[in-house]
């Protein structure tokens, strides 16, 4: 039974999130330190509070709500015009390290001009994830985007957003249905009138994409390059994280569950997959 579907992580899958994340957050808190003379360390545990607030480490315009920052800056104008330099740091740095994996555009393209469906599903919130994709200029390829549930909030300057993603792309998934839940799978094979075997997921983590593939019957197609980067890049992020102490323990079962997992297939680019769908 040849495969119709490719269900694709996004972050560190199609680019590598770590990396660029990691960078942009860090020339914008080099900035801050820079011109505030405000404590490092201070500074990223004003972060790390309001990422716990807001259940979501990639939080823009966090830099807003950051306790030691608004106790410098009486006015919230004030602390806009303190902090400007700082966020086109950030986007300076993403738009130098936000880049495509060797073979991904190829590869999508290939596929959907063999007629094989693709669908985006991550742990991104729809903002981020379809700003990404339209600015790596890949987001006409996918026919559907299932996100995680949540919101932004607007642009501090009231400036015009980033264009809004279609109604038809965007699916949010509620907190219940997350990774490695494989219910969300079969109910995207389902809607897209493909079985389970025709299906083929890809995505980086052994321990949420793998382990839910298998789960759900999918072919599980473990993305190895998605884990090769510079370790302290990921403990930066760590040092931010919105996770809390009970996030750090289901984290740490869920890997000891998804310890004995295999996954159909490991690839080292993205081209690998064409393999996988030779008859469509």
């Amino acid at each position: 039974m040849p495969n119709k579907l490719l269900i694709t992580d996004l972050d560190n899958t199609l680019y590598d999130w770590v990396t660029f994340f990691a960078q942009s957050f860090s020339a914008m808190i080099d900035e801050v330190v820079r011109t505030s003379g405000v404590e490092r360390e201070l500074l990223l545990d004003g972060f790390r509070d309001v990422h716990r607030r807001h259940g979501n480490s990639e939080y823009p315009f966090a830099i807003l709500e950051v306790e030691c920052l608004r106790e410098m800056y009486s006015e919230p104008r004030e602390l806009l015009a303190a902090i400007d330099h700082a966020l086109h740091a950030f986007n300076r740095m993403r738009k130098k390290t936000l880049q495509l994996y060797p073979t991904v555009q190829e590869t999508l393209v290939a596929l959907t001009r063999r007629g094989v469906r693709v669908v985006g599903h991550t742990e991104a919130i729809g903002e981020n994830a379809f700003f990404r994709l339209r600015k790596l200029g890949i987001v006409d390829l996918f026919q559907k985007l299932y996100v995680l549930h949540g919101s932004i909030s607007p642009h501090p300057k009231g400036d015009p957003a980033e264009p809004p993603a279609p109604l038809h792309l965007i699916e949010q998934v509620p907190l219940a249905e997350r990774k490695p839940n494989p219910r969300l799978l079969l109910d995207i094979c389902r809607r897209m009138n493909v079985s389970a075997e025709e299906a083929v997921y890809v995505g980086d983590s052994q321990t949420r994409d793998i382990s839910m593939a298998v789960d759900a019957g999918v072919t599980a197609v473990w993305a190895a390059y998605g884990t090769r980067y510079d370790k302290a890049h990921w403990e930066a992020l760590v040092r931010v994280t919105h996770w809390t102490d009970d996030d750090v323990r289901r984290e740490q079962e869920l890997r000891r569950v998804a310890g004995s997992v295999q996954p159909d297939v490991v690839i080292d680019r993205f081209a690998d997959l064409l393999d996988l769908f030779p008859g469509a």
